[in-house]
């Protein structure tokens, strides 16, 4: 039987959009200083979604020839990269980033199969 997760959405005011739209602007230029391509493959940030408190940011991904456990590599750099998000950004706390491989392509290639 196939494992099926529940996911909550986060509940978003407008600061978060804004936030979540920054660090999506920001984070691609953070990754070269931490993260080669040997590492994680060629990353794109697909969706950004802050919470309305703005403590916690899921970060959704997608990679073309990352190696597996690529997203538990970026969730081990989460703390720097968030630390230094914090400092450009000048929030008043450090956010909690979580990385999440967007599902997306892989839903869109399943149904293709299905066809």
């Amino acid at each position: 039987m196939e494992e099926q997760s529940t996911i909550t959405p986060m509940k978003i005011s407008p600061r978060s959009q804004r936030l979540a739209s920054v660090i999506q602007g920001i984070l691609p230029t953070l990754f070269p200083k931490y993260i080669g391509p040997d590492k994680v493959g060629f990353l794109t940030i697909t969706a950004v979604e802050v919470s309305a408190d703005l403590s916690v940011a899921d970060i959704f991904v997608d990679s073309i020839g990352a190696p597996s456990g690529w997203v538990r590599h970026l969730n081990t750099l989460a703390p720097r990269l968030s630390s230094e998000l914090s400092r450009m950004v000048q929030t008043r706390q450090a956010l909690t980033l979580r990385f999440k491989k967007d599902k997306g392509a892989d839903h869109v290639e399943s149904l293709k199969g299905k066809l």
